[in-house]
């Protein structure tokens, strides 16, 4: 028994101290900055002086602020905005499989994937200003009616805000669901066809359950980025506005920050969106035990 134990360990030795930098790389650029956040949630601090504890002074701040439960139905509204990111995609991918031009299509898809945020909200506040090319275009078309206020109208703004990062995320998705119906093999499809299933059917019962995955991992991927990935898009296209309209999580952490002495208030509202991405991870993790459960039964 004592050979073994000796054996075993000279085997995970040297996996164990390959692992060790990247421990200390996940100390240090995770678990350290985590640790950091959480204390200065709790002080007021203006980063030059030296941080005064106030307990929970900033979470009663926020739990107070109107504004901050607009910002939070922002975040949620923004998460239902995923069904649309999700949803286009995939029946995009869907329809251009079969070309034999789909591997032009998807190149053209993903362009604006590759482009600045802050560029591409730039061009689109130049575009769909109330007097830009868009509101002029329809006006002189008899069409006024349908010129909203695309960036002025408090009810309308998140609407421009999910149909623009659903036009640059459209190529990402079709990229993973194209990637994944690639790996469907031709004999189920053939198979199907043979017993003479109809689009729908083919759509519903072959192609969703076999890009699953794929669904699971880009919901998770947009939702989690509805919390830390749209301060870019926020900042080039509305800046938070009118108002707090527009405004997320993310973006009040730098709009909070940015006011220099309420740093404290800044990591509060860290802390909150790090509650809320566990919240979210944990629903996900909670419907997939769900799912495999009922498979199982």
């Amino acid at each position: 028994m004592a050979a073994k134990t000796r054996t075993r360990s000279k085997v995970t030795s040297p996996g164990q101290a390959f692992v060790l930098p990247q421990l200390l790389l996940i100390l240090a650029f995770i678990f350290w900055p985590l640790c950091a956040v959480l204390y200065y949630s709790t002080t007021q601090y203006d980063g030059l002086s030296e941080p005064i504890n106030v307990g929970l002074d900033n979470f009663i701040f926020l739990a107070t602020w109107p504004d901050f439960y607009r910002i939070l139905l922002n975040n949620l509204l923004l998460v239902g905005g995923v069904v649309v990111w999700v949803l286009v995609p995939f029946v995009m991918a869907i329809a251009v499989f079969p070309m034999k031009a789909a591997s032009t299509i998807r190149a053209i898809l993903y362009i604006p994937a590759m482009l600045p945020p802050i560029i591409v909200g730039g061009v689109f506040r130049i575009v769909l200003a109330d007097e830009g090319p868009v509101n002029s275009g329809l006006r002189a078309a008899g069409l006024g009616f349908l010129a909203p206020g695309w960036f002025t109208d408090p009810n309308f703004v998140l609407i421009t805000v999910v149909v623009v990062i659903g036009w640059a995320t459209l190529g990402s998705g079709v990229l993973f669901y194209s990637t994944g119906l690639a790996a469907i093999s031709p004999s189920f499809i053939e198979a199907a066809q043979l017993d003479g299933v109809n689009r729908w059917q083919m759509i519903w019962h072959i192609y969703r359950p076999a890009l699953r995955p794929i669904t699971r991992f880009w919901i998770l991927l947009l939702t989690i980025s509805t919390v830390t990935g749209f301060f870019p898009w926020i900042y080039g296209l509305t800046q938070g506005g009118p108002g707090v309209a527009s405004t997320t999580l993310d973006y009040a952490i730098y709009a909070t920050l940015n006011q220099g002495s309420t740093l404290g208030r800044g990591a509060a509202i860290a802390v909150v969106s790090l509650v809320f991405i566990a919240l979210i991870v944990l629903i996900q993790a909670g419907m997939r035990r769900i799912r495999k459960t009922e498979e199982w039964n």
